[in-house]
């Protein structure tokens, strides 16, 4: 009787002890295993797609990291692009102009004479025949020589010089030699937050080689010493001036002040009436002083075209 029961016991002990064996040899075959199976995450699984709440938060995390990586939130990195334009002499004793830049952020100095016509950097055809602007913006020409940030021509024959700085506070300067031009023109470099010049425009104070003869009318040389005229052509008028209402040809090519008994003209044509006392060019642009007359007559071509204005009055 008692070896009948230990023959149970062994045999109820084999039967138990079968599922578990077989459960150890599947996993050490690597076979799968159903309770795994049910834990897994259908997302993980490959079943589903992932919601959109964790494709969202996965967006938002990238997006964070790409943010620290560009600065996105350092307040050294914001700057406001200006475009002014500045008067420079070779005459002794000038005063050096300041360039203000900004890290990220190129800027553009485009170069005139005292007729409004492009003045162009001087450019070495024996050892530069294309253009000098390398995908950092540097250049090897020796007609401009920059310190503290690179600087490049686009093409030959360009007045247009492109700068970048290279670090977040640059010091150093910036040497440009304009073709047929006395000496180079000297630039202080100024970089931080706040206004930068995206575009400075430079007019030089004497004719260059591409000089644009001007009519008798409107004198030999032009005014470039008036700042009431140099701001006219930023699009700035006098504090003071008031407004005219233009008629007989389009306000955006022709605008007028007057100021007590001087009236200021901002126009794409020529003025032939009344007589101008100075002018300022820029490209196609002009600005006029004038005495006040309520009739004007501007050249368009080959023709004479009358203009009236008149104060915006009651």
């Amino acid at each position: 009787m008692r070896l009948d029961r230990i023959s149970l016991v062994l045999m109820l002990g084999m039967i138990l002890c079968m599922p578990a064996s077989g459960l150890a040899q599947s996993r050490q075959n690597g076979g799968p295993d159903d309770r795994d199976k049910d834990h897994v995450d259908p997302i993980y699984a490959g079943t589903l797609p992932p919601p959109p709440s964790v494709r969202q938060d996965l967006y938002d995390r990238y997006d964070t990291g790409q943010k620290a990586l560009d600065a996105e939130d350092d307040p050294h990195m914001l700057a406001s692009p200006a475009s002014r334009s500045l008067n420079v002499s070779f005459e002794p004793g000038a005063q050096i102009p300041i360039v203000r830049l900004a890290q990220g952020y190129p800027a553009a100095i485009t170069f005139l004479d005292a007729t409004g016509q492009p003045w162009p950097i001087a450019w070495d055809l024996a050892t530069n025949k294309a253009a000098s602007c390398d995908d950092q913006g540097k250049s090897d020409r020796p007609t401009v020589r920059a310190v503290g940030i690179n600087a490049c021509v686009p093409q030959a024959g360009s007045n247009v010089l492109q700068i970048t700085p290279v670090s977040r506070y640059p010091r150093g300067g910036l040497l440009v030699t304009l073709k047929d031009a006395p000496k180079p023109i000297s630039f202080m470099i100024i970089a931080g937050t706040g206004a930068y010049d995206a575009d400075l425009t430079v007019r030089i104070t004497r004719k260059g080689p591409n000089a644009k003869e001007q009519a008798s009318a409107l004198g030999a040389v032009p005014d470039t010493s008036d700042p009431v005229l140099n701001n006219l052509l930023d699009g700035i008028p006098p504090m003071e001036a008031v407004p005219l209402l233009v008629s007989g040809v389009s306000a955006d090519r022709l605008r007028a002040w007057k100021l007590k008994n001087t009236m200021y003209i901002r126009t794409t044509f020529e003025l032939s009436s009344p007589a101008a006392t100075s002018h300022v060019s820029e490209f196609d642009v002009t600005a006029y002083a004038a005495p006040f007359s309520s009739r004007l007559l501007v050249s368009i071509g080959e023709r004479l075209v009358p203009v009236s204005v008149q104060e915006d009055g009651p």
